[in-house]
């Protein structure tokens, strides 16, 4: 029998406050028991807490590096703190990419322009994005006009530096295909961990954790959990919670999590909530957070715009057999029908919540229905060891096929001394980007498509080739 593979495995991990930190820890153990783990905490965390590695070989981050280090797997956010380091190895050694969310602009301006160097966000720009990106960096550095990082998400280079790459839902599988439709891309669905919370009946557990926690007996009680950023739309359901309590006054709004500076949490509570909304700040011991999962009648969470992040507060809930309304949008929109209610993210989206709120306060079955349904989903497709299990596969087959990172594809613009195809391709692309043209003008692109037919271009042999020979435009 063969040895089992060594795998390098890249993460924050526990005690770090970071939701991948915590998925991380919670992998490990599943992963480690099909495969030869190593870890490699990044630097300037705190060290894992022993529970997270126990009976794991944890190596200092230098030692990455080596040539006895296995096949790396780098888990990968959009947080400077948590993932710079992570982001800098991955370039410097290929390996296997978990990408939790498509969105790194934020990290990435943080390790360049933050830092004041506006010539390297530049060039990430111009990396993903060729000349129309450069042009757009330089505008926004002379003018201060910031540039949004959900249009321009600066993921491109990470998956060009990757063997393989782990994404959790469609939605971002979608978007990265768009991008680099070369590249090996799996999903595997974000596992769901509930430790001593899983198969517990969710009502024995509602009124025990209510007892636990001090929150009235009866009550109805809505949560809504997880770092409270804008786009977690913590105004847009206050505002919905507060004319529900016109309707119901007994109810109360668990907000559990940290609430973001730019979120002006005082001025939203002062619009005659009152009593209504109970603030209970970041929890960091999982069963805590648990129980104030398990203490509510029903969820909401809420995320606009979206990063193509799968929520691990978001599986909990449905794991737990919570009723919950999300936003229609992403990888929430992918959540099955009867298993969760969605809001749209446009002008519509406090009214719709407002009347899902109603209908959830004032009927215990349909609560009960959405929770069950659930909790049976959760179950069957988002298991601990199923996660594990396909992870250790892809890593044996990315191994066994000693695969390289997959060639870049125009804007980049690295292709060989003399690949005319790709040569007027990309200068086409540039061209039409230059005068506004982008994926919604159908008319346009169709005629575009239609020249390169006529030119020959489309059967030009082998495609796109990159190689030696790197240009830069």
């Amino acid at each position: 029998m063969s040895a089992p593979l060594r795998v390098a495995f890249v993460s924050p991990l526990p005690p770090a406050p970071s939701g991948i930190a915590d998925y991380a820890g919670e992998l490990l153990p599943h992963l480690a028991g099909r495969l030869e783990v190593e870890v490699f905490p990044p630097p300037d965390l705190p060290p894992p807490a022993p529970g997270a590695v126990a009976g794991l070989r944890v190596r200092p981050w230098e030692e990455l590096a080596a040539p006895d280090a296995g096949l790396p797997l780098y888990h990968l956010g959009n947080d400077r703190l948590y993932h710079g380091a992570v982001y800098r190895a991955l370039l410097a050694r290929p390996g296997v990419l978990v990408l939790h969310e498509y969105v790194l602009h934020h990290m990435l301006r943080e390790m360049t322009l933050a830092r004041g160097d506006a010539e390297g966000w530049v060039e990430e720009l111009r990396y993903a994005y060729g000349r129309t990106g450069e042009s757009l960096g330089r505008r926004s550095v002379a003018t201060g006009v910031p540039l949004s990082p959900w249009g321009y998400p600066l993921f491109e280079r990470a998956v060009d530096a990757s063997r393989a790459v782990i994404v959790h839902n469609e939605t971002t599988a979608r978007r990265v295909r768009a991008s680099r439709p070369g590249a090996w891309l799996e999903v595997v669905p974000h596992h769901v961990a509930l430790g001593a919370a899983a198969g517990v009946d969710p009502e024995a557990a509602r009124h025990a954790a209510r007892q636990r926690l001090g929150l009235p007996a009866e009550a109805l009680l809505v949560g809504t959990y997880g770092y409270q950023t804008p786009p977690k739309r913590l105004d847009v359901l206050l505002r919905a919670f507060a004319r529900l309590r016109a309707v119901a006054p007994e109810a109360r709004l668990l907000v559990v999590g940290a609430v973001d500076r730019r979120v002006e949490l005082d001025g939203l509570l002062a619009a005659g909530l009152g009593e209504g909304v109970q603030v209970v700040g970041r929890v960091d011991d999982l069963d805590e957070f648990l129980a104030w999962m398990q203490a509510v009648d029903l969820a909401v969470n809420l995320r606009w715009p979206t990063a193509g992040e799968t929520s691990g507060t978001v599986m909990r809930l449905l794991g737990l057999g919570k009723p919950l309304v999300v936003t229609d949008a992403g990888a929430f929109a992918e959540i099955p029908a009867g298993c969760a209610a969605r809001v749209p993210p446009d002008e519509r989206e406090e009214g719709v919540l407002v009347e899902y709120l109603r209908a959830l306060a004032q009927d215990p079955g349909l609560r009960r229905g959405l929770g069950d349904a659930a909790r049976r989903h959760m179950a069957e497709h988002h298991s601990l060891p199923g996660s594990g299990a396909a992870y250790a596969a892809l890593l044996e087959r990315v191994a066994a096929a000693g695969t390289l990172p997959s060639a870049p594809v125009p804007p980049l613009a690295p292709w060989r001394e003399g690949d005319l195809y790709t040569e007027v391709l990309a200068e086409l692309a540039a061209e039409a980007v230059d005068l506004g043209v982008d994926e919604t003008d159908g008319e346009v692109l169709a005629c575009l498509a239609e020249a390169v037919v006529d030119l020959g271009l489309d059967l030009a042999a082998g495609g796109p080739q990159a190689g030696v020979g790197v240009r830069r435009r």
